[in-house]
């Protein structure tokens, strides 16, 4: 792996990564040869974060309600909800 390549978002993979532009908020965007989607590696709004997922699942675990999470990691109530209801369907 070249030194500063990310790995892709939805294939995993750091082969084929190259730049696709810089976004309004000044980040740069990726785009995967491989799976031929687009990515960036930092986000404005932590709603969009990676790990943000696995955060409220383990933060819904120890006990927190869904409005304790977001404010707890500073992401909207919605965001956590939607994430809670895929939680859910998964666990059914």
């Amino acid at each position: 792996m070249k030194k500063g390549v990310p790995i892709c978002h939805h294939c995993d993979e750091s082969s084929g990564i190259k730049k696709h532009g810089i976004t309004a908020a000044g980040f740069q965007r990726y785009f995967c040869m491989l799976c031929k989607r687009s990515f960036q590696t930092g986000y404005t709004y932590k709603g969009r974060e990676q790990y943000i997922a696995g955060q409220i699942e383990r933060l819904l675990l120890d006990g927190l309600t869904p409005e304790q999470i977001s404010e707890e990691i500073q992401v909207e109530f919605n965001t956590v909800k939607q994430h809670v209801k895929k939680l859910s369907l998964l666990a059914d």
